[in-house]
């Protein structure tokens, strides 16, 4: 490797990692969406992406429908099948001990891997979609990565206007702050969880949609997205969806650029390093407040 880095590769992988953050970071939102409302620590979150890629892969093999156009198929169904599993399961767990739900969603993330196991074998799957490169000058950045940032864009814009500007959204916010005063306001617990679990699967399974730009998919994916959603909900802040996506943005630029002096078998260990460092100096996350 040469010691001087030349300044375009720097740049393009910044690039890069920073797409590739705002990615994560939309996808660690619906996590932390579901520990702010609930504090129901859901191991399962990545295999409902992995739900929401199988969707767009047979869409893609059954219909020809690109991945894209099937985010309108994968946000309802995915808001669907979050508020059923809230409903038949989530909410029975709901007020006991946090390492209840983590059981009950390791059970869950459990049954979903194997069904998908039983029925696809592990065999890995993709769609062939390319869609080219946007060049300008040295730089190359694949037009796939830049819907998907275009996507996560997008998508946290939404979530902000939901937040903000919505009943629901205010509610989400004010269980988030304080649960007893928001009782105490008339708000519904209940209805705010049932709508922040399928808000949070929703963007789950969107995302497993725009994974099939970038990636292949198999059944055993499903634990690498969550354990990437759990060390941006750390670094950012838990319950804290704009920390989320601060923390998306710091793990995808650091992976990215880290690429230039360890070994790529190293790269997952990258995001564990931060978060621990992260947690030795300000426990609360880079945007959690210490109350």
């Amino acid at each position: 490797m040469p010691s001087v880095l030349p300044g375009a590769l720097v740049a393009e992988l910044f690039i890069l990692g920073l797409m590739y953050g705002l990615l994560y970071g939309v996808l660690a939102m619906g996590l932390t969406i579901v520990f702010g409302v609930m504090k129901v620590v859901n191991v399962a979150h990545g295999d409902f992406v992995i739900i929401g890629s199988y969707l767009s892969y047979w869409a893609f093999v059954l219909a020809g429908i690109n991945p894209i156009l099937s985010l309108l198929l994968t946000i309802p169904f995915g808001f669907l099948l979050g508020a059923l599993t809230y409903l038949g399961l989530i909410r029975r767990v709901q007020n006991s001990p946090e390492l209840m739900s983590l059981f009950l969603t390791f059970g869950i993330s459990t049954l979903i891997g194997g069904l998908l196991l039983f029925f696809y074998s592990p065999t890995q799957r993709a769609v062939p979609v390319a869609l080219g490169s946007i060049e300008y000058g040295s730089l190359s950045i694949p037009v796939n990565i830049s819907i998907a940032a275009a996507y996560a864009i997008a998508v946290a814009i939404a979530l902000r206007f939901f937040f903000y500007r919505t009943y629901w959204g205010k509610a989400v916010r004010a269980v988030i702050d304080n649960r007893t005063s928001a009782i105490l306001v008339g708000i519904n617990p209940d209805m705010v969880s049932l709508k922040s679990f399928g808000i949070g699967i929703a963007i789950a399974s969107s995302v497993g949609s725009i994974v099939m730009l970038l990636q292949s998919i198999s059944p055993l994916s499903g634990p690498d997205f969550t354990l990437i959603s759990f060390v941006i909900v750390v670094l950012g802040g838990l319950g804290n969806p704009p920390g989320a996506l601060v923390g998306g943005v710091v793990l995808g630029v650091v992976e990215s650029l880290s690429s230039l002096y360890v070994n790529a078998a190293m790269t997952p260990a990258i995001g564990f390093i931060i978060m621990v460092i992260v947690l030795i100096l300000r426990p609360q996350g880079i945007m959690g407040s210490r109350g």
